[in-house]
């Protein structure tokens, strides 16, 4: 089964969900999926993780894809959208972690003792503007809205 092209083994999974088909096909290309999801990531875990991807991938998408298709081509490029996906969204998590942590350094601190002096001032300055004007600051600074 091992010599048998891949468009052969990827129509035998196809139809027949022949597993034996599925892994010649992950055998013979794990390789270069691997080592583009590695080049991107620079990451041994993020790139087997990535590997895994790909293959669900392939195996979702097997009935669909064309008997002429290049599979090593489609495996590199699916390899390299799923890596770049991938690392967006490493990036959003990143953020998010960081963004919480800031949150809850500054919940730890206590109130700052110039706040606890402004605060009261802050609040009778409010009060003496025009209510539009109140709305205005209230949604910009304090409901962190854009400026439009």
């Amino acid at each position: 089964m091992t010599d048998a092209p891949d468009a052969d083994l990827l129509e035998q999974f196809a139809r027949n969900h022949s597993e034996a088909a599925f892994a010649a096909l992950v055998e013979r290309h794990i390789g270069l999926v691997h080592s583009v999801a590695l080049r991107h990531t620079a990451n041994p875990q993020h790139a087997e993780d990535i590997t895994q991807v790909v293959f669900i991938i392939l195996a979702r998408k097997a009935a669909a894809l064309s008997r002429k298709i290049i599979l090593p081509g489609w495996l590199h490029h699916t390899a390299r959208l799923v890596a770049a996906n991938f690392q967006r969204a490493e990036i959003r998590r990143i953020r998010r972690d960081q963004e919480v942590f800031m949150q809850s350094t500054l919940n730890e601190s206590g109130p700052d003792p110039l706040w606890s002096e402004m605060s009261p001032l802050l609040d009778e300055a409010m009060s003496r503007l025009r209510a539009s004007d109140r709305d205005a600051l209230v949604l910009r600074y304090f409901q962190n809205k854009s400026l439009a």
